[in-house]
């Protein structure tokens, strides 16, 4: 049998893996990446790039509609769904190209990796590696429930909705996170009858409430049935028609579409073939279990990305590749993970976009808690483009009210977020944003225009106002006015 020698050995070639395998390549370390079948993992070939193209394809499709109350004589017909499904396919291969130059100078081996010890696996059973550290990137795969008739009556996912030929007259969407209103938009908007059946009693239950009224306010007004408090507890066909039964209270409702699709969160992929027991690895039904330095429960093993549960952002695995190789390659003054800021964004139109605290969540953390709400329509650039839905929700906290959460609605906000994380990461001011200069007219002008409210209506401008006053012998009416212009 076969045996190589390494010094990073990583098992899944995600964004994670991906990243690490670079990373740790550059910094001269002999690399071995190993995937079961292909790289760029679940955000390339199912998640964040398919799913965006089908956003970008329904955004037209929704502007081609709207185009006559502009004074345009463009006209909507129809989609043809293989030449969308192909187009797809196309915009995957491209970053897939591009993210070749990640594994310059890499081992990379495709196949079924297996631990026989903390040093050593076994791929495809016939080649033994052993390796000095090793990282676990196997990421996650959709969840499914145990549904009465699933399996029988058939269903969809993430990993192959994109996969889709033909549009579906009419689909139940199981799941209104994220994924769930996310395609439920992109396909409405093709011309799909959508029902999202949500369990909890609101959309996007990890954003602010108003958030997810905002949002299903918005897919309620593109004629996508709704139904919270309901779970989906059995299926079976009627003819050609899929009939899904949720549970509401004490109600069972009946939906009959075409097809349905899960979109019921996320799993782990701990695959019984790993044999993490051989390596003396730990974990549960939420992932493999690991320490602020992603340290395994064995020293020399790490893992990251999806597979530690948490936050499942593609984004989130890259910034864990640089914890995890720095701690693997360097154990010496370890680096630990901080979730303080992490943004992240779903892609309806208009855009969800969030980072740091709830205003809840803050007001248990924090003395004094501030929220500041600014209209999305008093962006000149929104005006411009009539995409005026929306709002910037600001969370304050501390004498000098420093951001600790931003939740915002509106087209492009996810753009918004860079400038926001930034600024809570190096513990920045509403007075250093607003006394930026911004390119105008942008939508990052709402920020700065957001920020300067919360200035003028803040404890700062408010002593600033007192002074002033006491020193012009001028009403403080006076002087605010005098701070607006």
């Amino acid at each position: 049998m076969p045996r190589t020698h390494y010094d990073l050995a990583i098992i899944g070639g995600g964004s994670a893996g991906l990243t690490a395998a670079h990373l740790a390549q550059s910094l001269g370390a002999n690399v071995l990446l190993i995937d079961k079948e292909s790289l760029g993992g679940d955000c390339l070939h199912y998640g964040c790039v398919p799913s965006k193209s089908l956003i970008h394809v329904a955004r037209v499709v929704q502007q081609a509609r709207q185009a006559a109350q502009f004074g345009s004589m463009a006209t909507y017909q129809r989609v043809d769904m293989a030449k969308i499904s192909a187009s797809i396919q196309g915009v995957i291969q491209r970053v897939s190209d591009a993210e070749k130059t990640y594994t310059e100078g890499v081992t990379v081996a495709f196949g079924h990796a297996s631990f026989t010890s903390s040093t050593t696996l076994l791929l495809n059973n016939e080649e033994e590696i052993t390796s000095r550290r090793i990282l676990i990137a196997t990421g996650s795969h959709p969840a499914v429930p145990q549904i009465e008739g699933l399996q029988t009556t058939g269903y969809l996912t993430n990993e192959d909705v994109f996969d889709l030929t033909a549009l579906p007259e009419s689909l139940v969407i199981a799941g209104g996170g994220p994924i769930g209103v996310e395609l439920a938009q992109a396909l409405g908007r093709l011309g799909t009858k959508i029902t999202l059946i949500q369990g909890p009693e609101r959309l996007l239950p990890r954003e602010d409430p108003e958030v997810s009224e905002t949002i299903a306010g918005i897919l309620k007004s593109e004629d996508i049935d709704i139904i919270t408090n309901a779970r989906v507890v059995k299926a079976h066909h009627n003819g050609t028609k899929k009939v899904v039964t949720a549970r509401q209270g004490m109600q069972m409702l009946q939906f009959e579409a075409d097809e349905l699709l899960l979109a019921l969160g996320r799993q782990p992929n701990i695959e019984e073939h790993l044999n993490l027991e051989a390596a003396g690895v730990q974990y549960n039904e939420k992932g493999i279990l690991v320490d602020e330095h992603l340290q395994t429960s064995v020293p020399n093993i790490f893992a990251l990305g999806d597979v530690i549960g948490g936050y499942l952002f593609t984004h989130v695995a890259s910034y864990h590749a640089g914890i995890a190789v720095r701690n693997a390659l360097v154990p010496l003054a370890k680096k630990k993970v901080d979730y303080r800021v992490v943004p992240w964004c779903t892609f309806t139109e208009p855009e969800v976009a969030r980072v740091g605290l709830l205003p809840v969540e803050a007001e248990r953390q924090h003395k004094h808690v501030r929220i500041m709400k600014f209209p999305w329509s008093k962006i000149d650039r929104a005006q411009t483009a009539n995409e005026t839905a929306g709002f910037i929700k600001l969370v304050l906290a501390g004498n000098k009210e420093q951001i600790v959460g931003a939740h915002l609605v509106g087209a492009g906000a996810g753009e918004l977020l860079g400038e926001i994380a930034l600024a809570m990461q190096h513990r920045l001011t509403i007075k250093d944003i607003f006394n930026t200069i911004h390119p105008y007219p942008t939508m990052s002008t709402g920020l700065q225009q957001a920020t300067f409210e919360a200035f003028l209506t803040g404890p700062e401008a408010a002593s600033n106002r007192k002074f002033i006053q006491i020193l012009w012998g001028k009403p403080t009416s006076y002087i605010r006015n005098a701070f607006l212009y």
